[in-house]
């Protein structure tokens, strides 16, 4: 019998105030945060992901497009464009500004498709579709707190929405869907938070979408020429896995392609630049498309931020004395393996990214320039590898530091701001490869930490962001003696941190996990024969001025239990 393998498809209290409105008013003030209605014995999708908290307000509703429209039928592969027209009865700024969206796949066949939204250029969502079943047709519905892109929202725009869904005798799923802005005034007890004044893409259409750009390859890339009244710059990433890389955290060295199915190592960070000059990290989150690896794993629960990608927030406030000078500039992201014998082979990411300035109201121009050079250790991940028979273990691990100093003469004084990034990255697989089975086994660490100290005439601050992807993932192909075969899936994948922005606010801790098993099963020739021991577990945790948390559990693709508060007595 031939060799058996399976290919796997398919400065930073201006962050707190910016993402989170009501930070100076008191518990008792603000809203509960709540989480979606879930019943017992739902299909489906279920997750456990609160709804952001809104005032006892009636908002303005801008409706974007609408399921029954042809903006909101996605059943082709192309942008599908809309108007966006600011709300005459709320006018800016507003206190709260949410985007809600709601999805439905018919049921049928039908792969999990990326899912994105733009407005003037600029990214308001991302995340990825829940696969259907022939019997199980999914709908889910997502949110965001968008008040700090409040910016782009200002006056009419050309929107764009994007599901790029193949529809035809073999795919039959039609995925539908609508969107709208909920728009929050302002009043005496909701006052308008400090929002960036300008917002931009770096994205290369203006209307919106994102760029694919290879592992190791060229960047995405945009030249700007920008206000000169800068005070603090922020970069909020998403680079979203495609293709080969789709699961990179599975990729071996180049020797070990053939084995693994993709090369680099497990190894992806991605970089930020500006003129060529290291300006930030971003680490790469390990997300698991709902069709990925298994199916029936991910239904009705999905994997963490599956279906609503969290962005990657980058503070450049260092280098703000820089951009002021009125003259053109190229900031820069790149996705990086750090092994130079890589050879890619259709791996790719799709990636966009929004910049937030805030800009000095009492001033044109902010001089400032950088503290001394910029420190930065640049990625050399190490990579260890070898087998013994059929057994192969691989291990990759990178540190990376990174240090920008500078400061802004503003119009309130001068501002000095540091940002240290310090990246940790460790990702240990084993594989065994035999006539008889396939298994691979993932043990994934990813943290990244980031300090910022900002001095002003008032005095010195300093705020520590912690983020972390920990991850867990055993998959098994084994074929019987009597020809039969089975594949064995389980992901146990968290993200956690501290003082990190999300949907809602600003988790003082975070802690979103989600831990999915599920068995294949063939007979000898190989048919499928469906699967067995389906179960699911998700959680999240979120602990600021407010407190939730909400746990779902699911056995063969139906709601078992929802747990709430637990977390928060």
């Amino acid at each position: 019998m031939s060799s058996v393998r399976t290919a796997f498809r398919n400065f930073i209290p201006a962050v707190i105030a910016t993402m989170l409105p009501v930070l100076a008013a008191s518990a008792a003030q603000l809203p509960p945060i709540v989480g979606p209605t879930i019943t017992i014995g739902q299909q489906g999708v279920a997750t456990a992901e609160p709804l952001v908290p809104v005032p006892p307000t009636t908002p303005c509703v801008v409706k974007l497009y609408t399921a029954d429209s042809p903006t909101g039928t996605f059943n082709d592969y192309s942008n599908h464009p809309f108007s966006y027209t600011p709300p005459s009865a709320c006018a800016g700024p507003w206190f709260k500004v949410v985007f809600k969206a709601d999805f439905n796949v018919t049921a049928g066949i039908q792969y999990d498709r990326t899912a994105t939204l733009w407005i003037g250029g600029v990214e308001f969502y991302f995340g990825t579709t829940q696969e259907p079943s022939p019997e199980v047709s999914p709908s889910w519905h997502v949110e965001r707190d968008v008040t700090n892109l409040s910016a782009a929202l200002k006056s009419a725009q050309s929107g764009s929405v994007a599901v790029y869904n193949i529809v035809n005798d073999s795919y039959t799923g039609v995925i539908t869907g609508s969107a709208e802005l909920d728009f929050y005034p302002v009043t005496p007890n909701s006052p308008a938070p400090a929002v960036a004044n300008t917002v931009l893409s770096l994205g290369s259409d203006p209307v919106g979408n994102y760029d694919y750009i290879n592992t190791d390859g060229t960047p995405l890339s945009k030249t700007l020429t920008l206000p000169t009244n800068i005070t603090q710059a922020y970069l909020d990433v998403v680079t979203e896995p495609q293709s080969g890389d789709e699961f990179w955290y599975t990729c071996g060295p180049e020797p070990y392609i053939s084995i693994t199915g993709c090369g680099g190592t497990g190894f992806r960070e991605a970089e930020i630049a500006i003129d060529g000059q290291p300006a930030g990290i971003a680490p790469i989150s390990p997300w698991v498309y709902t069709g990925g690896i298994d199916p029936y794993a991910w239904s009705p629960v999905p994997g963490v931020q599956t279906l609503n990608f969290e962005p990657f927030t980058i503070n450049l406030t260092p280098f703000a004395g820089l951009l002021n000078d009125g003259q053109p500039h190229t900031f820069a992201i790149s996705v990086v393996t750090g092994d130079p014998g890589f050879q890619n082979n259709s791996q790719y990411f799709a990636t966009t990214a929004n910049l937030r300035l805030f800009q000095d109201q009492g001033s044109a121009q902010v001089t400032g320039g950088l503290i001394g050079p910029v420190s930065d250790s640049g990625v050399h991940p190490g990579s260890q590898y070898g087998n013994t028979g059929s057994k192969y273990v691989m291990n990759a691990a990178s540190t990376h530091d990174f240090t920008a100093r500078g400061y802004v003469n503003t119009s309130q004084g001068k501002i000095t701001t540091t940002v240290a990034e310090d990246a940790r990255f460790n990702n240990h697989d084993v594989v065994i490869n035999s006539n008889t089975e396939y298994a691979q086994s993932v043990s994934l660490h990813s943290n990244t930490t980031a300090t910022t100290t900002t001095s002003t005439r008032q005095g010195t601050t300093t705020s520590t962001t912690q983020q972390s992807f920990p991850m867990q993932l055993s998959y098994t192909y084994a074929v019987n003696p009597d020809g039969s075969a089975s594949q064995v899936t389980t992901v146990d994948q968290h993200l956690q941190g501290t003082n990190i922005p999300v949907a809602i606010g600003v988790a003082k801790y975070l802690d979103y996990h989600g831990n999915e098993t599920d068995t294949l099963n063939f007979d000898a020739q190989g048919n499928f024969t469906g699967n067995s021991g389906q179960q699911a577990t998700q959680s999240y945790v979120f602990k600021s001025l407010r407190c939730y948390s909400r746990e779902v559990d699911a056995t063969a693709g139906a709601v078992t239990g929802v747990t709430d508060g637990a977390e928060c007595q």
